[in-house]
């Protein structure tokens, strides 16, 4: 709940500060700046009240609640944004060009703000759907022929993600004909007792080695038990700080479980990894599920693991939140190389709160390990 209460007080001032300039700039009057804040208000709380409710509820409801405040949020964020800038223009204005005071105070400037709010958002509902494909090729002597696995993160899936998109992202992976999926964490967002049918659609890509998976920190926030049957509809095997042994195919799978908190957890995960330290074959070509893309130089690569996988970052989703998480992760996503070992960091198949994805595409992650020698 106290996200839902940081959500509110932002969104508000956001709204807020937009307000104040439309005032400026055509003069909106106190009862309509009243009714949008209290719509405001209204949306925010409603949307923090559908997390609460009862399974037995109609998700309908769920549905028409979070697609309207996330999308109302999204509207409102831009339109902060493209005003602040306005605002900031005209103070330079003051000094650089004084005779274009006067377009900053007009209709013509909110259209402006508003039309760039409207172009955003069409071009990250756009964005939101084109899923790209990130390739890399590793190769190694533990395998005898080539393994393709597709590593695919934060679908999150919940009352926003429709079944066609689903459809379509299955339809990418298959597209790939891999031998292993691995689920990198975050694939449940929310209402998990109703997402049978959405999970049910990851079991028809069928790899031939097989499907695995990991929580993220969203699974932990729905709980362990809630979020585990999500994985079993998928037909994904759940590790849990454990580890899978693939003989014939010269591959081992390592998943560690993530703390479930949105503080630094970078310790913890640490030790997560140290303790797999006993099961780790050196015969086989190791792949660990790490969630959040930390630890990887202090605990993955000491271990030799040849490869870790991880999500979490979304690449900031919306530029320009991209630069507050580029400050606080150093990796932000794609594919980081270090003494032959690898790092992938998928920027995550789905999204998460505001449907849009604004210069930071979805992605899905395939790895091709090859035989050091032909087979």
């Amino acid at each position: 709940m106290r996200f839902y209460l940081v959500f509110t007080a932002i969104f508000m001032f956001m709204l807020g500060i937009s307000l104040l300039q439309a005032r400026r700039q055509v003069g909106v009057g106190n009862h309509a700046s009243l009714v949008l804040m209290a719509y405001g208000l209204a949306v925010s709380l409603l949307l923090a009240s559908t997390r609460a409710m009862p399974d037995t509820w109609s998700l309908d409801f769920a549905r028409v609640m979070w697609w309207l405040g996330y999308g109302t949020f999204a509207a409102v964020s831009y339109l902060f944004l493209f005003q602040v800038c306005l605002l900031l223009a005209e103070l330079a204005a003051r000094f650089l060009a004084p005779g274009v005071l006067g377009f900053f105070r007009s209709w013509r400037a909110l259209c402006l703000a508003f039309g760039l709010t409207a172009l955003v958002l069409a071009y990250g509902s756009w964005e939101l759907c084109d899923v790209r494909v990130l390739s890399r090729q590793m190769v190694s002597a533990k395998v005898a022929r080539p393994v393709r696995m597709v590593a695919a993160s934060d679908l999150h899936l919940g009352v926003m993600v429709s079944a066609a998109r689903m459809d379509a992202l299955v339809r990418l992976i298959r597209a790939q004909n891999p031998d292993l999926l691995l689920l990198v964490g975050d694939v449940v967002n929310d209402h998990p007792a109703s997402l049978e049918p959405l999970a049910e659609k990851l079991a028809a890509a069928r790899p031939r080695l097989g499907t695995y998976g990991v929580f993220g920190n969203h699974e932990r926030y729905e709980g362990d038990g809630a979020s585990a049957r999500v994985f079993q509809w998928a037909g994904a095997r759940l590790l849990c700080n454990e580890s899978v042994r693939l003989p014939e195919a010269g591959i081992q799978i390592l998943g560690i479980v993530d703390p479930g908190r949105a503080a630094d957890v970078t310790g913890e995960i640490v030790d997560e990894i140290h303790s797999l330290a006993p099961q780790v074959d050196p015969a086989l070509f190791g792949v660990l599920m790490n969630h959040r893309p930390v630890a990887w130089r202090e605990a993955a690569l000491p271990l030799g693991i040849e490869l870790t996988l991880s999500g979490h970052t979304h690449r900031g989703q919306v530029f320009p939140f991209y630069l507050v998480v580029a400050a606080f992760h150093e990796f932000m996503g794609g594919f980081y190389e270090q003494d032959g070992k690898v790092l992938g960091v998928s920027a995550g198949a789905g999204f998460w709160g505001p449907p849009l994805r604004v210069l930071a595409p979805p992605d899905i992650l395939v790895i091709d390990v090859l035989p050091a020698t032909a087979p």
